[in-house]
């Protein structure tokens, strides 16, 4: 007798009880208190063919012009501002970020592939929205198989426009408004930028997705904007139902559902505490940062674009740590030239107000692949063609680069920052550059440092740091290189933490290594901005923070409180341990010791 055939039913995910703490991956610090507000995408039908080919294509033609045409008059508005306010400290940078997600989305509309390949399929029979939502979903899955999350996570950018174009083949606006409570936490299994792009920022508490990872664009978005947000939080986020009081802890990863009384009124006067604090740092964001026992130490920014430079002066930063350059090179079909990049860092240089700027060369590759810029596939982008190796294996771009930024003026403001180095054969090779270039332009040669990144740099420093003339630790690559570990995935973002004390060894051997040679010793990652860590590094003799404007009072204050000596004795003892919960545990410890 045969088996009887099995129907398997789906149950339906059973909404989180009350007091449910869930597990989820910070994509942006924060607190925030409010209700659950649900946004959900609306599935929208392509349906068949209203005409023959030629008809199809011209509708399809002309809903991309009209999404193009709307995304060009967000662009247009972004500069000023959105969020928390035009001019605060929570929204620099937030024009910026808008205008580069909108730039990415309008060159993935321009794609003449895309558009070809859509219109082969209508000439085949399909629909103009069935052949649209055809070849962008294949796009997008292919690359979410890639082995990098990373480029999986910018699947989202090719869903957004592809759910925008049929809005308008379907005869509405490209973005749906979204109307919501006052200081609504946002829970999506994944928000699109267009999305939060048409929600009202200032009703905004926080955000949160079931799914996404930390390096989206709209993660990105949610930073500048000063929103905190969650991902990867799973499927039980979206059986919470509208209007659920919620609390979402991005700084502790977790999401609470529907706390108690007296949870929410622990945290209600946690944020009414922040918020003075916040006040009072910002009254003294623009005095130097000195330690109590005399140390002066330099709280600079991290930049990725011209419109966040003066926002960050105003926030107290003394200069820039960190200048992304790939702001010039991505979503575009050619290198920008000597004279484009030229007049971008002259223009930072000049909003810096004469304060120090260290300009790092392109770090493509891995996550951040240029179309004009071929690489043979690699199955691990991150442990592949990425950073310095990818300029010197194209010195047209990289000469070029070294050249723009050797005429910034005055000369000496400008210092230059290599990522990824990890020995002293590459240093060299840059130096023959940039020596020659010197000469050809009669200028002089530019300070020149690396980055930290790899377990190789820090072990070779001391070699490192006879060749340069400053030092900075990317902690973030550098925890996730040394612990074998991806920054972005979820299962493992409790335990990815920069203060694990093999991370710690190898700071502490940089630092050494740089105080041998009398250079500056920096750190631009996350530990730069993260309470728990900054005294350590300062025991670890860090003397330069640099980050993300918003932080620069806060950090600031927090380096007032700090006795270099004290500092010293408390970066002893987390050496010695085994585990980034020991240390972590030692410094809530100690912090609660001060009061």
């Amino acid at each position: 007798m045969g088996a009887a055939a099995e129907v398997v039913t789906k149950t339906p995910t059973p909404a989180p009880a009350a007091g449910t703490r869930l597990a989820a991956v910070c994509a942006a610090r924060g607190l925030a208190i409010g209700p659950a507000a649900p946004l959900r995408s609306e599935a929208i039908d392509p349906g068949a063919a209203q005409g023959d080919a030629a008809h199809e294509r011209r509708r399809l033609d002309a809903a991309i012009d009209t999404v193009s045409a709307a995304l060009a008059r967000l662009s247009a508005g972004a500069g000023s501002g959105a969020g928390a306010g035009a001019g605060t400290v929570a929204d620099a940078g937030a024009g910026a970020v808008r205008r580069e997600v909108l730039a990415a989305h309008l060159s993935l509309l321009a794609d003449p592939e895309l558009r070809r390949e859509a219109r082969g399929r209508i000439d085949a029979g399909a629909s103009a929205g069935r052949a649209w939502r055809d070849v962008l979903r294949t796009a997008a899955d292919a690359l979410e198989a890639l082995a990098d999350p990373r480029m999986a996570e910018r699947r989202a950018d090719l869903n957004d426009i592809e759910q925008q174009v049929q809005r308008v083949l379907a005869g509405r606006a490209p973005s749906a408004i979204t109307a919501l409570p006052e200081h609504a936490i946002v829970i999506a299994g994944e928000l699109l930028p267009s999305q939060l792009l048409a929600l009202e920022p200032r009703q905004i508490a926080g955000l949160c997705m079931a799914r996404g990872g930390a390096t989206s664009h709209v993660a990105i978005m949610a930073a500048a904007l000063g929103l905190p947000m969650l991902v990867a939080v799973g499927e039980p986020l979206l059986a919470i139902s509208a209007g659920t009081p919620l609390i979402l802890d991005a700084d502790a990863g977790q999401l609470i559902v529907d706390p108690s009384a007296s949870e929410l009124g622990r945290t209600r006067a946690h944020l009414a505490a922040r918020e003075l604090e916040q006040a009072r740092d910002l009254e003294t964001a623009l005095r130097p940062a000195s330690t109590r026992d005399g140390s002066t130490l330099h709280i600079y920014c991290n930049l990725g674009a011209l419109a966040e430079a003066a926002p960050a002066v105003n926030a107290g930063a003394e200069g820039c740590g960190l200048l992304r350059t790939e702001f010039l090179f991505l979503e575009r079909e050619q290198a920008p030239d000597e004279a484009e990049q030229l007049a971008q860092y002259q223009a930072i240089a000049q909003a810096l107000g004469g304060r120090p700027l260290s300009i790092r060369t392109l770090d493509a590759g891995g996550d951040k692949p240029i179309a004009y810029l071929p690489q043979p596939h690699e199955d691990n982008p991150a442990l592949g063609l990425r950073g310095l190796r990818t300029s010197l294996s194209r010195p047209e771009l990289l000469v070029t680069q070294l050249r723009a930024i050797m005429r910034v003026a005055p000369p000496g403001q400008c210092r230059i920052l290599l990522p990824m180095v990890n020995e002293p054969g590459e240093l060299r090779q840059v130096r023959a550059h940039l020596v020659a270039l010197s000469q050809e332009l009669q200028l002089p040669v530019p300070a020149l440092g690396i980055m930290i990144e790899t377990p190789a740099a820090a072990l070779l420093a001391d070699q490192l740091c006879a060749q340069i003339d400053f030092l900075s630790i990317g902690s973030n690559d550098l925890t996730q290189y040394t612990l074998a570990m991806d920054r972005l995935h979820p299962l493992l973002a409790s335990r990815l933490d920069g203060l694990h004390p093999a991370v710690l060894q190898l700071v502490a051997r940089a630092a050494r290594a740089g105080r041998a040679h009398n250079i500056e010793v920096g750190v631009c990652g996350g530990l730069a901005a993260d309470p728990e860590a900054v005294p350590l590094l300062v025991g670890l003799g860090v003397q330069e923070f640099s980050m993300v404007s918003a932080q620069i009072p806060r950090i600031k204050s927090l380096v007032r409180t700090l006795d270099g000596r004290e500092c010293a004795g408390l970066a002893e003892r987390a050496l010695a341990m085994s585990e980034a919960a020991q240390v972590r545990a030692l410094m809530r410890e100690w912090g609660s010791s001060r009061g």
